[in-house]
């Protein structure tokens, strides 16, 4: 029974390749233009990606140029630097991390509203991860300028967005923050303990234990 089997698949397979091979015969310009078609569709595929990775390359070769600007000219020269790459190549991960670390740089050097403009652009990039990094520096940067509702909200935005990122023990720390400096001592309290129960062992859970004491005196 097996081999019968076995003898039927094998000749409906030679009826297939009979099939094929004689359809190709009959109608061989179009199974040329078919097989050309496919050439071309390849090589414009392969020329495609090569450019895409020329483009890729050549914006991280412009992106480390305005890294070593921004080390050893200033950051007026990296500004430059920064703001060509962004021109060239817009909407490239180079661009986002390289106006990541020009904002980095103003916060760090408390500059806060211009750091607060490049977060706010930041917070539309198409890279998830940058997209995180730019929302909750966003609202440090918000709270760093006193504008304590729109940290606030800014962190409770990304909360309710990201119910599972890593990232929540700093978005609850920097709302809890916010609440506390605006005045509003009882969301901040609420706040304070959720970050002990959720996240006691963590320097956030320290902190906000610290702050409990502190404001249920």
């Amino acid at each position: 029974m097996a081999k019968n089997t076995t003898q039927t698949e094998q000749d409906s397979l030679t009826l297939f390749v009979t099939k094929v091979i004689d359809y190709c015969k009959t109608h061989a310009k179009l199974v040329g233009g078919i097989v050309l078609l496919i050439a071309v569709v390849w090589a414009a595929a392969a020329l495609y990606c090569n450019q895409q990775e020329k483009i890729r390359q050549n914006a991280w070769a412009q992106y480390y140029t305005a890294q070593v600007a921004l080390l050893t000219q200033g950051q007026e020269q990296a500004t430059q630097q920064i703001n060509a790459l962004v021109a060239a190549y817009p909407d490239s991960n180079a661009a986002y991390y390289g106006q990541l670390s020009l904002a980095d740089l103003l916060f760090a050097q408390e500059n806060f509203a211009q750091a607060e403009d490049i977060y706010q652009q930041l917070v539309q990039a198409k890279n998830p991860h940058v997209r995180l990094i730019a929302t909750l520096s966003l609202a440090a940067a918000q709270q760093a300028t006193q504008n304590y509702a729109a940290s606030i909200k800014t962190a409770q935005d990304f909360i309710a967005a990201n119910p599972t990122s890593f990232a929540l023990p700093q978005a609850y720390f920097t709302l809890a923050l916010s609440q506390e400096l605006s005045g509003d001592k009882t969301a901040a309290l609420q706040t304070y303990k959720k970050i002990l129960e959720d996240y006691t062992k963590t320097y956030f859970g320290v902190f906000a234990k610290d702050k409990i004491t502190a404001l249920s005196k």
